[in-house]
């Protein structure tokens, strides 16, 4: 028996280690299994409950843009649907969840081909947090019979880098392991940088905190810094996330004295002329056209207005 949305969505919006790709699977899942309870009911309801439970994944996954554009994909199917009929909608919401996760699948190995070509045999790959899309080039990379060696951050206040250091040590893999403030030394003896993105706008992208300082270092070693995501990531700077505020305090350390703030930050935001390149499923494009391509998207009227 599926899970109910509801237990689905408390994961969503609890989720806090997952990458961008691995929290927006849930979240697909989440709406898929939602257009199925509401199927016997009306239509109204069930895009009254779809709003609800859109504004709530949104609210507690700001940054992510695969979430915004799924839900985009979902909220123009509706706007140009004539029918009121809630078994429509549902058969619908069903089709774009699975479309959308095919479209996402399959570009995330489109863009695993296109960044492998980017690591040499022998060479040293820096990497920052816990990516899905990075680890697929790694594997794309070790598939095609490459050897080399990685070099990862911690990735605090939560460690995700640790995980994805014992995944890259079982597919053996020689991997460094740094913490966050060593990442300089990391850089330095990397010959190429491979970061992830949640969401990338016409001029910036937002990643995991820390992402900033590494692209300046790299820019002053100068060693190549691409962004690798899928297109889906893509969204104007208009529906991007607000402001971040910071988190809980206790994940970087649960009981200071009185007289000290502590600010804990989960994402950096970075200007996209700071990549070499950018990695998504049509090839390695300049940031230059990835804008272009940002701009020319159609967006949802009622979505615009939920993220105001």
């Amino acid at each position: 028996m599926s899970a109910s949305y509801l237990k689905i969505l408390a994961d969503v919006t609890g989720d806090r280690r997952s990458g961008a790709w691995q929290v927006s699977k849930k979240a697909v899942k989440c709406v898929e299994q939602l257009s199925r309870e509401f199927a016997t009911s009306d239509a109204q309801t069930l895009i009254a409950e779809l709003e609800r439970v859109s504004a709530e994944i949104l609210k507690a996954q700001t940054g992510m843009a695969q979430l915004v554009n799924f839900f985009n994909s979902v909220f123009v199917m509706i706007e140009e649907e004539s029918s009121m009929d809630a078994v429509v909608f549902s058969r619908k919401i069903s089709g774009e969840a699975r479309r959308f996760l095919e479209l996402s699948e399959n570009a995330v190995a489109k863009v695993a081909t296109h960044g492998a070509e980017l690591i040499s045999n022998d060479g040293i790959v820096f990497i920052h947090s816990n990516s899905s899309t990075i680890m697929e080039i790694v594997k794309s990379a070790r598939t095609a019979g490459k050897v080399f060696d990685i070099i990862l951050t911690e990735s605090r206040p939560l460690n995700e880098g640790r995980a994805c250091a014992v995944e890259l040590s079982q597919m053996d893999i020689q991997t460094t392991y740094l913490v966050d403030a060593a990442s300089a030394k990391g850089v330095d003896r990397a010959d190429v940088i491979l970061l992830g993105a949640d969401t990338v706008s016409e001029n910036t992208l937002i990643n995991k905190i820390g992402s900033r300082a590494i692209c300046l270092l790299a820019r002053e070693a100068v060693v190549p810094c691409y962004l690798a995501c899928e297109s889906s990531k893509f969204i104007s700077r208009k529906l991007g996330p607000k402001r971040e505020q910071p988190r809980n305090s206790v994940e970087v350390w649960k009981s200071p004295p009185d007289e000290i703030t502590v600010e804990n930050y989960y994402f950096d935001e970075v200007a996209l002329e700071q990549f070499t390149g950018v990695i998504m499923e049509d090839g390695i494009l300049t940031p230059e056209e990835t804008s272009g391509m940002i701009r020319s998207r159609k967006m949802s009227r009622k979505l615009v207005k939920m993220l105001k």
